[in-house]
């Protein structure tokens, strides 16, 4: 029955799911619409004006300094999980993993395991390792002329998307435990000193422990069932992806004029273990100085790089590597701005203040983190962001711990767990994925859009009683 359910949902999106671009731009417009007609802070003005008014909300927020500023931090997160996802460490603890499955099943189960537990040490490395792995496993079935269903292994590759925000790199978390974020103010009057919450009150709260804990066995197990019992139902591997090249990162080999000494330096790995110890050094006294309350987005972009270094044999190499990456990052930072747009409609428009204060008027105590999970879930469909949803609809969620007596972090982690639950319906952040596996965002919609049904529910449980 789950995999009839999963085989009906994949047909329904390869009929109706767009390109991602496409996909944002039609959203744009629908903002656009939805704020002309409904945003409560523009509603005074005349029809020429309130559009004059929106185009301005839309076009100072498309490449405004801060959101560009973010942008980069989560390339560069991108980029840095990227580039250690195809050092050749991981990529042969990647190509020996992947011979272990013994039957497709367990071939979208390993997938899953694999891509969630890289998107809960960081989620750049969880984009990339996810998509190789599922593209590893699906190469091992096809040479071996085992059936395997190769888009529902793109899908499992994805699912790291459903927990990230529960991880090491959660973004709202690390923000708030990062001194002089927005929410400074508010967070000391509710009694934080230095108006910070340390991420063992979020990532590491028996909330979180049990949340993301339960999804790491509940995603590989959905995937486990999703596969098609009946081999006539696969779709393997593209012989274009079958014959692409599975080399290690070369580096090109430098001319015959090159001076010894810069052949030596481009190709000597002391440089990449020196420089890679001083970092891992800065990073270490980060935490000696800090504690946990140093693990903020700065102290991980920082980590990751130095691991990047460290994996990579010279640093030419990591540059070429670097380099790659931003070959996947592209869509991304097309993409970006048009969200960016997006959130400057729903901000000064005034549909943000509006849905929160709709979901605020209809909450207690007890159902207020559950319908913050189903707002941040609509919002990020919109803003595809954790960080830039944060800090859009993060003030107004705390604003209401004024009025109701709850405990800021079970709200922050509620919003982390919409933001990520609705990925599995947004493809935004697959785009990394689909360029290395060569699929279409209509290939795994369906099969992530099952998890989508089944994982919301069990969550809104676990937040009604936990």
């Amino acid at each position: 029955m789950i995999s009839a359910m999963g085989k009906r949902l994949n047909r329904w999106s390869q009929r109706y799911v767009p390109d991602p671009f496409v996909l944002a731009i039609v959203l744009t417009i629908i903002t656009f619409l939805a704020a002309f007609f409904f945003g409560q802070d523009v509603q005074d003005y005349g029809a020429v004006e309130r559009v004059s008014h929106l185009g301005n909300f839309w076009s100072d927020e498309f490449y405004a300094q801060a959101w560009m500023q973010f942008a980069l931090h989560m390339v560069i997160i991108l980029l840095t999980g990227h580039a250690l996802a195809i050092s050749k460490p991981v990529q042969k603890a990647i190509r020996t993993m992947a011979n272990w499955a013994s039957s497709p099943s367990a071939a979208a189960l390993l997938v899953a395991i694999v891509a969630c537990s890289a998107s809960m040490i960081q989620w750049g490395l969880g984009a990339i390792a996810g998509a190789f792995m599922a593209r590893e496993v699906g190469r091992v079935f096809a040479e071996q002329g085992r059936p395997v269903h190769y888009p529902l292994l793109g899908a499992a590759g994805y699912a790291g998307f459903l927990v990230w925000h529960g991880g090491f790199s959660g973004s709202a978390p690390l923000e708030i435990n990062q001194p002089g974020h927005d929410l400074v103010e508010q967070f000391e009057r509710l009694g934080y000193e230095g108006g910070t919450i340390p991420v063992t009150e979020t990532l590491f709260s028996n909330l979180n422990l049990m949340v993301t804990g339960s999804l790491l066995v509940l995603i590989p197990v959905l995937f486990w069932v999703l596969m098609p019992r009946d081999t006539d139902e696969m779709r393997g591997m593209p012989e274009d992806q079958l014959d692409k090249d599975r080399s290690f990162l070369q580096v090109p080999e430098l001319g015959p004029n090159v001076h010894p000494v810069v052949r030596l330096l481009e190709s000597s790995r002391v440089l990449n273990v020196i420089i890679g110890v001083l970092m891992l050094g800065a990073v270490v006294n980060i935490f000696i100085d800090q504690g946990m309350a140093g693990w903020n987005l700065n102290s991980l972009n920082l980590l990751f790089l130095t691991l990047g270094i460290l994996a990579h044999n010279s640093p030419k190499a990591y540059a070429l590597a670097i380099a790659d990456a931003a070959k996947g990052a592209a869509p991304i930072v097309l993409q970006f701005p048009f969200y960016f747009g997006i959130l400057g409609l729903l901000a000064n428009s005034g549909l943000i203040q509006q849905l929160s204060a709709f979901f605020l008027s209809i909450s207690t105590e007890t159902t207020y983190p559950i319908l913050t999970f189903i707002s941040a879930g609509i919002v990020n469909f919109f803003v595809p962001s954790g960080g830039g949803q944060w800090a859009v609809q993060g003030e107004m969620m705390v604003a209401a711990l004024d009025e109701l007596d709850i405990s800021p972090h079970r709200v922050i982690m509620a919003l982390a767990y919409g933001d990520a639950w609705t990925n599995m319906l947004q493809p935004f952040w697959a785009l990394p994925l689909l360029g290395i596996m060569g699929l279409k965002a209509r290939d795994i919609i369906g099969y992530t859009a099952f998890v989508f049904l089944i994982t919301g529910p069990w969550i809104m449980f676990l937040l009604l009683v936990l």
